[in-house]
């Protein structure tokens, strides 16, 4: 039972965290710029470009106003098969969805279902036990609710553009390129993995910065090559890490689109769905007939 619970989350964790060539994009949607300072990237005046810090700043507090977005991820390492997942995210009422080419994930507030053909008559099996969530305490609507470094829904975007308002010494505009169709600025710097450690400051929270570094050293970099791409009305349309490590390099691209719309992600017919217990005995039995 065990190994299969294990091997489940293994499959829902490399989805929500890793993410999975980016191609996104189409039909981005987004609040209509104004003509004005405030409007353009890093609030520059007309005819102005702000510094990269002001508008990398300025792309991380626009993000986070938003409700909504979808990401297509990709990975790869040295000469592994790239990895790819289709994201949307929801954070009022929080739900999240992940497609991968061999699983589909829904996450409903505090539920999370995982798409089956293993269990006959189901298509879902609930990846939690029953009551599983009794002790989680609901928050008051007045009451924000508290940070979670490790909740994909700001996808990477407070990790990498953290790292280099925080650790890069050399964090610069190299260009303008088209991304899904939208006219960028394109942003590139360099973190020494070394210098974010000693980082205390406003531009990286602590649980974000821990993060950062426990998922980097696991791969194994010492430094990132972080690349930034923020569209015209100051959105971010793409970001990318790339790395050297043991196993060779290693990129991740994620590029957003839908800004502020509504993925209506919902949880499965409650009659198409298995328990855990049901999964867990489906597999079992698969396994005496096959072992």
């Amino acid at each position: 039972m065990k190994a299969i619970r294990k091997s489940v989350m293994a499959a829902a964790s490399a989805a929500l965290v890793m993410g999975l060539a980016a191609c996104g994009g189409q039909g981005t949607k987004a609040p209509d710029a104004v003509d004005g300072s405030s409007a353009r990237p890093g609030g520059a005046a007309a005819g102005e470009r702000a510094d990269a810090p002001a508008v990398l700043k300025a792309a991380m507090e626009k993000m986070a106003q938003q409700n909504s977005y979808r990401t297509v991820e990709t990975a790869r390492t040295g000469n592994e098969p790239e990895s790819r997942a289709e994201m949307a995210f929801r954070n009022e009422p929080e739900a999240t969805e992940v497609k991968t080419p061999d699983t589909h994930m829904v996450s409903v507030g505090h539920a999370s279902y995982m798409a089956t053909t293993d269990i006959p008559g189901k298509s879902w099996f609930a990846m939690d036990e029953p009551n599983s969530g009794a002790q989680k305490p609901t928050a008051s609507p007045s009451t924000p609710p508290k940070e979670n470094a490790g909740r994909r829904v700001a996808g990477s975007v407070k990790k990498w553009v953290g790292a280099l308002l925080a650790a890069s010494k050399d964090l610069k505009r190299v260009g303008g390129e088209t991304v899904g169709g939208r006219a960028t600025d394109h942003y590139r710097g360099t973190v020494v993995l070394a210098d974010l450690k000693n980082y205390q400051g406003p531009a990286m929270t602590k649980d974000y910065r821990d993060l950062y570094l426990l998922q980097s050293g696991k791969a194994g970099m010492e430094k990132a090559e972080i690349d930034v791409w923020v569209d015209k009305s100051g959105f971010i349309a793409k970001e990318e890490e790339k790395g050297r490590t043991p196993k060779g390099d290693e990129r991740i691209t994620e590029e957003f689109s839908d800004y502020g719309v509504d993925p209506k992600i919902k949880a499965p017919d409650a009659k198409d769905v298995a328990t855990w217990s049901e999964y867990v005995a489906a597999g079992s039995k698969r396994y005496r007939t096959h072992g």
